[in-house]
């Protein structure tokens, strides 16, 4: 449901679409001074390329898609051009011959690290037959900045989302002179990412979704150990945190009704603001991991408690039963799963009229603030919805 704009959500948009404008307008007068008019062509390619520089649970949502591509085009070399938090994560699954990270943050504000990033992509990927742009929710200034600039026989594309932000006439423009085919998608923009893989691959006459990509991963992470719960207390986004006191009370109820400890996973900047937490039978495990290892302990645990984050739809998609405290700025996208997908996931929120605002919150100007949909969640929903996975796990 669509509510009217109010004060600080037109804040929001016309603050964020500025942003993007500048640097999108900005990359597109470097192109022209440099005088790379035109993209980059070759008659003759080799295998495929993906450009992949969004976040955690983006990438790992994706990987069903990617790996129904490799099981029909076993004999192509595939590459990846990937944001580096997750570039390691991304070879170790198998799916990629060769995968180069890429420091997002700095690709959109250095023109030093463009340039020197440019001369290593030449170097260690050679043209290839198909790039493909996978990314919904790509930018001028990164995914379009790459694929211009890196050679391709042929370039496939998703239509833009909205919730980019990205000039019209720029993307019309971009779009027109760059991608081959750009795939207009009959899907609402909130459609769930898997059901737009599956529309696509459908297209292209795929059987779907490769599920067992997930199984193969899950049987590759286990390690035998003693029973223990996890807690994902990090998140990309400052307003996507929910208070610490709720944190408090689902983590102390899961411990004290299952009796095991629970580790706390998150960065080594998440300490200061959960430090309260750290107490007997909760274990700080905060910045002591590698991504892989992070990995590893969730598949081994019994239960993972915490926010919407990657790490939090990798314990769903591995089998670990997955409380996920989450708000509503891509609901429909990314969380809730598709009913017919049977991954152990529950998501609690606080229901409000405004969900799929894509985070232009209209109810306050700061994003360092935790997110009404979010804040407002009830302590008791959350320790109801634990309940129902701990009395599951205590009849197995």
């Amino acid at each position: 449901m669509k509510v009217p704009s109010s004060l600080p959500r037109l804040w929001h948009r016309i603050a964020w679409r500025s942003q993007v404008a500048l640097r999108s307008t900005w990359t597109v007068l470097e192109g022209l001074i440099t005088l790379s008019l035109r993209p980059a062509i070759t008659k003759e390619g080799e295998g495929f390329l993906f450009i992949r520089l969004d976040g955690l649970g983006d990438f790992w949502l994706w990987l069903p898609f990617v790996a129904a591509l490799r099981k029909a085009h076993p004999e192509k070399p595939f590459y990846l051009v990937a944001n580096d938090l997750w570039a390691d994560l991304a070879l170790w699954t198998g799916l990629f011959d060769k995968v180069i990270p890429v420091q997002p943050v700095r690709l959109r504000r250095s023109f030093r690290y463009r340039r020197a990033l440019l001369s290593e992509l030449h170097r260690r990927i050679p043209p290839v037959e198909v790039l493909w742009q996978t990314t919904f929710t790509r930018r001028i200034v990164a995914e379009d900045w790459l694929a211009w600039n890196l050679p391709a026989s042929k370039r496939i594309a998703w239509a833009r989302d909205y919730h980019a932000a990205e000039p019209a006439i720029l993307s019309y423009c971009i779009d027109k002179s760059l991608y081959r085919k750009v795939r207009r998608d009959p899907l609402p923009p909130l459609a769930h990412e898997w059901s737009r893989y599956h529309a696509w691959l459908q297209e292209l006459e795929f059987p779907g979704l490769d599920w067992a990509i997930y199984t193969s991963l899950r049987d590759r992470l286990y390690r035998p150990s003693s029973s223990y719960a996890v807690a994902l207390v990090g998140a990309g986004s400052p307003g996507r945190i929910p208070p610490v006191d709720l944190l408090r009370v689902l983590i102390e109820y899961v411990h004290r009704s299952t009796s095991f400890p629970v580790r706390l996973i998150g960065t080594a900047a998440d300490r200061s603001r959960v430090a309260s937490l750290i107490r007997p039978g909760v274990e700080d495990w905060l910045g002591k991991l590698t991504l892989r290892e992070a990995a590893e302990q969730i598949r081994n645990a019994v239960l993972v408690v915490g926010l919407e984050t990657g790490l939090g739809h990798i314990a769903a998609t591995l089998g670990v039963p997955t409380l996920m405290m989450a708000g509503g700025g891509h609901w429909g996208r990314f969380i809730p799963y598709p009913p017919e997908v049977a991954f152990p996931l529950k998501v609690i929120t606080y229901e409000m009229p405004c969900f799929g605002c894509g985070w232009m919150c209209q109810y306050q100007f700061s994003r360092s603030r935790t997110y009404p949909c979010i804040a407002q969640i009830p302590s008791h929903q959350a320790v109801e919805s634990a309940l129902s996975w701990i009395k599951a796990l205590v009849r197995k």
